[in-house]
């Protein structure tokens, strides 16, 4: 009886380890952990003024005649000395502590040097993302992805919108395959989600607009224009993204986060912006799905 129940143990062990540690298409990868990824800064504050660029300024501590110099560490509670950015030992699987996978158009993990891919797996946060392809300066001639197209705020959930239905944009070609007179080809987040569902994107059909501290996720604070490790995101624009985020106190504006910098400010919903949509790692096998 005691050797049954160990052995029943032993099963049940080797299959919650399986079903972990494999990916959509049987490959083995780590499992997204659903934490917060770090701020990608590995400088400090230097003394006595500017910056430090590799986190190892020391300052001579005061001393009193005929006493040794003293040296004092001023950077043990600064960022670049804390997080995955020191303790990763390299940038193999993204920069200063990120921890991305790339993934093809069928959704399969790619080696970190593949040259082509469509979208990325962040395992810090345990999101999927939407790699933009690249742009020219030209709406809408580089496909779905297009990483020149831009999108107005549009929601008609009351639910949902913060109060403010946003912009349809019936106007303007902004986007891949606008046709005037067709709404489910406006170029307006809602129907730039739907259509990416309806033709599916890495193998799913259930991306989505981020809210605002997801999207943030992505800022690399170490680096500008833009603030994010192109290594696993190319072609991100100097500029503004939308976030699913309504601003609480202005109805007629939404949250956007801003990739030359890294910040984030509520625009008008009738801005033309770009996108980045995700979806949640894991989602298939969810019951809510």
């Amino acid at each position: 009886m005691l050797t049954r129940k160990y052995a029943q143990i032993v099963a049940l062990a080797v299959a919650v380890a399986s079903q972990g540690g494999c990916s959509k298409s049987g490959g083995e990868y780590s499992p997204p952990r659903n934490g917060l990824n770090d701020t990608g800064i590995t400088w400090g504050a230097d003394y006595p003024r500017g910056v430090n660029s590799d986190c190892s300024a020391r300052m001579q501590g005061g001393q009193a005649a005929g006493e040794t110099a003293v040296e004092s560490d001023i950077l043990s509670q600064q960022d670049c000395r804390h997080g995955r950015d020191v303790t990763a030992g390299d940038d193999a699987d993204g920069a200063a502590g990120f921890v991305y996978r790339k993934l093809d158009a069928n959704g399969e993990f790619l080696p970190a040097d593949a040259q082509n891919w469509n979208c990325v797996l962040d395992e810090i946060t345990g999101l999927m993302w939407e790699v933009k392809q690249p742009g020219d300066g030209v709406y809408g001639n580089r496909g779905r992805h297009d990483a020149d197209d831009v999108f107005t705020w549009y929601n008609p959930d009351k639910k949902l919108n913060g109060g403010h239905i946003g912009d349809w944009n019936s106007r303007y070609a902004q986007c891949t395959g606008y046709v005037q007179g067709q709404p489910a080809t406006y170029c307006n987040i809602e129907e730039f989600v739907s259509r990416t569902n309806h033709r599916g994107l890495c193998g799913y059909s259930d991306w989505r607009l981020p809210t605002l501290n997801e999207l943030s996720s992505l800022v690399h604070f170490g680096r500008s224009a833009p603030a994010i490790d192109t290594a696993y995101f190319p072609n991100t624009k100097s500029g503004f993204y939308w976030t699913y985020s309504p601003d609480a106190l202005l109805p007629q504006r939404a949250w956007a986060v801003n990739f030359q910098l890294g910040y984030a400010a509520p625009l008008p919903r009738d801005n033309g912006r770009h996108v980045r949509l995700v979806r949640n790692w894991g989602a298939e096998n969810s019951e809510d799905k």
